[in-house]
């Protein structure tokens, strides 16, 4: 994906988040990360684009939030970037949000290397999507979705997410889908579905819109050359005659 569509995407997600049907996902978005947000803290904390007001992030516990996007001309964001050139060291940040990353790039030139390199060890990566079985994963097939404007995508499912992390040593901490209510962008329809979220909880009429996955960073620990070197002072100490 080149840099000039990338940034139309981002753009267009970015004004669908102040939608009236951005607000009500991104207030969903706020309310399932709050499940989690007591083993979500640290230092540094990274999002992949602006999502309009990302209400999510005042419930979280980092000190210091990053929001890179590859528009320059947003508000609060850090530095302008594509998400597989991120400009910072390894091991940088505890935690990383990416909403609806793998619906804005093709599963197979997805930023999931990227993201595991300036990841720290024992750091969480956050990952929002839209279920590709859902009425929601079917009108972004369709183009009849504005998230990404008229630009054409296609979700992926949790399970090929879980399977490429996985693979990479993370483990999942949780998984869970939610937001019942179609993709319908009128005020008035969606005050009135609101009850399909409490529904879709206790009787499951059809599948979710949305998925979120949390994963952590596992990395095997070596024996630190400290612990050798007292190892081997020790085996000399007791090879050597009492005097």
């Amino acid at each position: 994906m080149n840099l000039n569509e990338h940034t139309k995407k981002y753009i267009a997600l970015n004004k669908w988040f102040n939608s009236p049907q951005g607000l009500w996902v991104g207030k969903a978005f706020a309310d399932e990360i709050i499940c989690f947000n007591s083993q979500l803290r640290g230092e540094r904390l990274l999002q992949l684009g602006h999502c309009g007001q990302n209400p999510w992030l005042n419930s979280l516990h980092y000190r210091r939030n990053f929001i890179v996007s590859p528009c320059n001309n947003q508000p609060r964001t850090t530095v302008a970037t594509l998400f597989n050139q991120l400009p910072f060291e390894r091991d940088s940040f505890d935690c990383i949000i990416a909403p609806l990353t793998f619906e804005a790039y093709s599963f197979d030139k997805n930023p999931i290397d990227e993201l595991d390199r300036v990841l720290k060890p024992m750091g969480h990566i956050i990952f929002w999507g839209i279920n590709p079985f859902s009425f929601w994963g079917l009108a972004l097939k369709l183009g009849c979705l504005s998230v990404f404007r008229d630009i054409k995508t296609k979700s992926t499912s949790f399970f090929s997410v879980k399977h490429a992390l996985l693979s990479r040593g993370y483990r999942q901490c949780a998984l869970s889908t939610f937001y019942y209510i179609p993709p319908i962008n009128q005020e008035k329809m969606l005050n009135r579905l609101e009850f399909l979220n409490e529904m879709g909880k206790m009787l499951w009429l059809y599948p979710a819109g949305f998925y979120c996955l949390v994963v952590q960073k596992h990395e095997i620990i070596t024996p630190s050359l400290t612990l050798k070197t007292i190892e081997e002072n020790y085996l000399v100490c007791a090879d050597s005659p009492v005097s």
